[in-house]
């Protein structure tokens, strides 16, 4: 039961998070990177057919801004998410050492109730039922005599508890136990219950965020090196569409680009009815290699395999929740019938039985009251 109740935990953990973040790469509106990067590349192709219109030339500028600003709000969610995730790291840290002080207390009564000879049954449940508690928030067992550990590393030892705490912070954060000797650091892969859940989803959405940002990045840096081959109607060349990498962001518009100098014409020879560079940016849409990590993809192409990904973790975490849920209530009334007690039934037994005492009690003072009148009877 403990170890279905730290998978049914972690996974809930897992899966609330990672659907807050797949929510935020690909949300209901439908609005997502990989459509605002077709708007983007939708105004090319139309700059292309009118490079001289300024009307057109202002769409492309403003669909380019709206692709870097929604690439900036996505990583600064994803961002929030994964921090915000991390946040309860302390407040259940502290539930964990709480309630190993709590079980090392009890082990010590436990000890002292079985030297004496006494029972020590509900000291034994009380423990079992802080035990699980444990489990549920860390993932940790324990064996018959209380002795509570993660993933080898010990919480309870007895009648000691050993404090938890957090090294590093952000997603480098780290859990360790303070032993005598020294502090001794929990692997994350051995961490189960929510803490593991909260653990697992930052670095999920994290890794997540790393991705969107590297997407970012490979569409700006394709769109910058084509743009910066052409000219602009005041004939000047080298004109870059995005930054790329600046304050904390993975892109945003180049703030010097401007309807004069946007480069759609392929030389300045061709300017202004020249729309062939405006072409060569529409039709990245259509390269297969502009991101490494998605080889043989196309830009879209690479989004939505991103999105389709980080569905699956959000799906397999989801899975995992509703089985161990489900296993969960079979254990746990599996347990019940083999130990538990019906009181309803205990207390009919019990009338049953003070009415059966009563009835025997009755007779009992009859046959003594038929004793006493036949003895005054004979004594007349």
């Amino acid at each position: 039961i403990n170890t279905t109740q730290a998978t049914q935990s972690y996974n809930q953990s897992l899966s609330q998070v990672t659907t807050l973040a797949q929510q935020i790469i690909a949300p209901t509106s439908g609005n997502d990177l990989t459509s605002s990067l077709q708007s983007l590349f939708n105004a090319f192709t139309n700059l292309s057919a009118t490079p001289q219109d300024p009307t057109v030339r202002a769409t492309v500028i403003n669909a380019a801004s709206n692709f870097a600003q929604l690439a900036q709000s996505t990583s600064t969610s994803l961002q929030s998410t994964a921090s915000n995730e991390l946040s309860q790291l302390p407040t259940l840290v502290q539930q964990v050492n709480e309630i190993s002080g709590q079980i090392a207390t009890l082990n010590g009564q436990i000890g002292a109730a079985q030297a004496g000879d006494q029972a020590a049954a509900a000291l034994q449940d009380q423990r079992d039922g802080l035990v699980n508690q444990l489990a549920t928030l860390i993932g940790a067992g324990a064996d018959s005599n209380g002795n509570v550990s993660v993933g080898g590393v010990p919480l309870v030892e007895g009648g000691n508890a050993l404090p938890l705490s957090t090294t590093g912070a952000g997603t480098s954060i780290q859990l360790q136990v303070s032993l005598p000797a020294g502090t001794l650091p929990i692997q994350m892969d051995q961490v189960g219950g929510q803490i593991g859940g909260v653990l697992a989803g930052a670095s999920a959405v994290t890794n997540l965020m790393s991705q969107v940002n590297n997407f970012a990045t490979a569409a700006a840096d394709a769109f910058n090196q084509q743009s910066q081959a052409g000219f602009g109607l005041d004939g000047s060349t080298n004109n870059a569409i995005f930054v790329v990498g600046g304050a904390n962001n993975p892109i945003a518009i180049n703030p010097a680009l401007t309807v004069q100098n946007l480069p759609a014409a392929a030389s300045a020879a061709g300017v202004p009815g020249d729309g062939s560079n405006a072409t060569a940016l529409a039709a990245l849409a259509n390269n297969p290699n502009l991101i490494g990590s998605f080889p043989n993809q196309t830009l879209g192409q690479a989004y939505t395999q991103i999105e389709s990904n980080f569905g699956i973790t959000v799906q397999n975490a989801t899975n995992s929740e509703q089985q161990a849920s489900s296993s969960l209530q079979s254990l746990t009334s599996l347990k019940g019938s083999i130990t538990g007690v019906s009181i309803n039934d205990q207390l009919t037994n019990l009338v049953e039985y003070q009415n059966m005492l009563q009835a025997t009690g009755r007779a009992v003072q009859a046959a003594n009251d038929m004793t006493t009148f036949l003895i005054q009877e004979l004594n007349q």
